[in-house]
């Protein structure tokens, strides 16, 4: 059949029909017992125009329900109807009213997704009137395949005898967590026994499992040294204020929320793959300036004739490196009464935690390349920008040129992140120009020019809250890209504790979940450079000489 291009102008149940036309088409071919070259083809055609539409239904569909609820906001915007009449804000109905019993309620467990044309806002009173077509269309319309989602980093899901959620559901993010968590905590029964003594029960709330494919992990089947190459490749990657007048008389509210602007930006990135089974052993093989250094010969005519012994390289078994992963985690313990009576602070402590957890896993593994690196020491002329560059630019070409990689080769470069605006300090000062109009792109061209791929993180040679000044120093990591792996564990359970002795002083263990993690270097060296600072450049003319106003 000749598809239609312009399928996105046709009405909802004119597209159903359609789309029932295409898949019949496909079901055909598909069914089919000996289908020619040119019949596959066509049903993969077939296939791609039915996750377009798929696509389309959903657009759909979410903007339907994106407009129905807005509907419904604006019917209760200035309250009740004049007759008291209390009315579903959702589909208009008299909540005395039973529903029809045709219309087939849509909710997220329904199989099948519904197709529907954006929702007319209705006036009150309209009552069945206020549904679209979109259930009618929903149960008589054949579904195409639903195109496959992009996968999702950390899937969470809930374990079994969680209130109010399923087993196995799907939980959305870290407020679900702490909303099964508390709900899991109600359900404890009183304590027993005098206090003085453990009796750690553990009950599981939720895991987290990181979502790794069959190539970037790592079990008894597979070849470990492959799927290391496989995570190290860089190619794969996608490249004022308001003062009132007079006096309110009313007592002041009290607001529980609580501040919480920590984030996990800022973390170091690696090719990471999944461990399954403690650890991985692999070996860096050879390194490339040994054999340089030592194989090959030439002799003289005379040192041939006397019979002079050549110089044969031997090949010799390379060294395995095991690394084993350790176990880190969290424990966070609540009083239980705080738990009923301020959940807020509760969630607030488990969402914290969750992100410190998050850098101080990054901690560990910075600390992990910093103690694998050769320490290096940079010449400085006297101004910082200048002299990073420099030491950077010059250190990777030793790198390079070590390994015999590509000139344009791409080397990593961990600096700390508030190394960029030392930067633009130092170019402004020196150029007498203001500093905001040194942009990012400025500094990063000035990298990328190079072939250095920076990462700018936390957790790396902290200023410290005493800070009054830059140091006199700061360190840069640096390595060919690929060297440096994170290795983790694929599951993360999170779990709630019942502890006998805790509940007998009203507390109880709100979060404990702990993972694997480890860090390896594959392959070649990386260097830990320490880079001199100096941003104290005069105006006038371009000065690269360091100088201290008296």
């Amino acid at each position: 059949m000749d598809l239609n291009k312009n399928f996105t102008a046709l009405d909802a149940e004119a597209l159903a029909t359609y789309a029932a036309q295409v898949r019949a088409a496909f079901d055909a071919i598909a069914s089919a017992d000996a289908p020619t070259e040119a019949q596959v083809t066509e049903a993969e055609g077939y296939a791609e125009h039915l996750e377009a539409i798929d696509a389309e239904i959903i657009d759909r569909t979410e903007r339907a329900e994106a407009l129905a609820a807005r509907t419904a906001a604006l019917r209760t915007r200035f309250g009740n109807k004049d007759d008291g009449e209390q009315v579903d804000e959702v589909t208009n109905v008299p909540m005395d009213e039973e529903p029809n019993d045709d219309d087939e309620e849509i909710g997220p467990d329904s199989t099948e997704e519904p197709l529907s044309e954006p929702t007319k806002v209705q006036s009150p009173g309209t009552g069945e009137k206020a549904r679209s077509g979109v259930q009618t269309l929903a149960r008589r319309t054949n579904r195409p395949v639903k195109p496959a989602r992009s996968r999702a980093p950390i899937t969470i899901t809930a374990a079994a005898d969680v209130p109010e959620f399923a087993a196995g559901s799907k939980m959305a993010g870290l407020e679900q967590v702490t909303t099964a968590m508390i709900n899991r905590m109600r359900g404890f029964g009183a304590p027993s026994g005098d206090g003085s003594h453990e009796d750690l029960r553990h009950v599981g709330v939720a895991s987290f499992a990181l979502d790794f494919p069959k190539e970037l992990t790592v079990d008894r089947h597979s070849d470990d040294m492959e799927v290391l190459d496989y995570a190290a490749k860089e190619n794969r990657l996608p490249g004022g204020s308001l003062t009132a007048a007079g006096g309110w008389c009313a007592p002041s509210e009290t607001i529980y929320d609580l501040c919480a602007q920590e984030t996990a930006e800022g973390l170091l990135s690696l090719p990471e793959i999944n461990v399954s089974r403690g650890g991985i052993k692999y070996t860096r093989g050879p390194d490339f300036s040994d054999i340089y250094d030592n194989v090959g010969f030439c002799q003289t005519e005379a040192q041939a004739i006397a019979g002079t012994t050549k110089t044969c390289l031997e090949v010799a078994c390379p060294p395995f490196v095991e690394v084993r992963l350790d176990a880190c985690g969290i424990c966070v313990k609540a009083p239980i009464l705080t738990n009923a009576a301020y959940p807020e602070l509760v969630q607030r402590y488990i969402s914290g935690a969750m992100i410190a957890h998050q850098h101080k896993m990054n901690v560990k593994i910075i600390n992990s390349i910093v103690a694998g690196s050769t320490a290096k020491t940079a010449t400085g002329l006297g101004a910082v920008a200048t002299d990073t560059f420099d030491a950077l630019t010059l250190f990777a070409n030793v790198q390079r040129e070590k390994y015999r990689i590509s000139p344009t080769a791409s080397l990593e470069v961990i600096l700390p992140f508030w190394v960029k605006d030392l930067l633009k300090s130092d170019i402004a000062r020196r150029n007498a120009i203001a500093v905001e109009v040194i942009s990012d792109a400025q500094i990063a061209s000035e990298f990328s020019s190079r072939n250095l791929a920076v990462q700018y993180v936390y957790d790396y040679l902290p200023l410290g809250e005493d800070a009054v000044a830059y140091p006199a120093t700061f360190n840069a990591l640096m390595y060919p890209a690929g060297t440096w792996v994170k290795g983790t564990a694929d599951v993360i359970n999170l779990n709630a504790v019942y502890d006998a002795a805790e509940l007998a002083k009203n507390m109880y263990t709100a979060l404990f979940f702990e993972q694997g993690i480890l860090a390896a270097q594959l392959c070649w060296d990386s260097l830990n450079i320490e880079i001199p600072v100096c941003n104290a450049g005069r105006s006038g003319a371009p000065d690269l000489v360091c100088a201290v106003t008296p």
